[in-house]
């Protein structure tokens, strides 16, 4: 007749609560760090839920001033228009649309014969897409305008054929390059910008260049 083995050896797998028990000799050495851990951790997301719920209605609010800016500009009260650009600047500056206000700014300057290179080059350092490089072009517009034509030249040059502006930066280029009385320079561009037919403009431009 065999014997009933014990509870213990039944249902408690020894082996698994050495290993159990081991594991916390371990750990609880390290307990005041692990939870301290824990605790930041918690804080930090904490943190950084109220951050982006802040963010968050930081940009609704930054999106309606740009809308009303836009409204007022539309309507050609550039003064009131104004107003609120300084009410945005004061509170919303750390906002992506920001970068919009910088391009308001712009084109309000320039409707007025006035042109600040320190707002193109502000743009261009917080645009991140290939808009950026339509701000080279302008900043090196701006630059030949003052009378640096090497850095208009060398700002230009960094505009690669895959970009987007590629074609207009070349026109401005050969334009420079006719201007400084290097012809042959600016032949060879304008010659090949009039071959390219898919930017009527700028080889119309080019024919009456050459």
């Amino acid at each position: 007749m065999s014997k009933d083995k014990l509870p213990l050896e039944k249902d408690v797998d020894i082996e698994l609560e050495y290993k159990v028990y081991h594991l916390w000799d371990k750990v609880k050495k390290y307990l005041k760090f692990i939870v301290a851990t824990v605790l930041i951790l918690f804080i930090f997301s904490l943190g950084y839920y109220f951050y982006k719920q802040k963010k968050e209605e930081e940009n609704q609010k930054a999106s309606v001033y740009i809308t009303k800016i836009n409204n007022l500009l539309a309507d050609n009260k550039k003064d009131e228009a104004q107003k609120l650009i300084q009410e945005f600047e004061k509170n919303y500056k750390d906002t992506d649309y920001y970068k919009v206000i910088l391009a308001y700014k712009i084109m309000m300057m320039k409707e007025e014969n006035k042109e600040d290179i320190s707002l193109a080059k502000e743009l261009k350092n917080k645009l991140q897409t290939e808009l950026s490089k339509g701000m080279i072009e302008y900043e090196s517009y701006l630059e030949y305008k003052s009378g640096k034509q090497n850095e208009a030249k060398e700002m230009l040059k960094s505009i690669n054929k895959e970009d987007y502006n590629y074609i207009s930066a070349q026109s401005l280029l050969a334009l420079i390059y006719k201007k400084e009385g290097n012809f042959q320079e600016a032949e060879k561009i304008f010659k090949t910008i009039q071959e390219n037919k898919n930017y009527r403009y700028f080889s119309i431009l080019a024919r009456e260049n050459l």
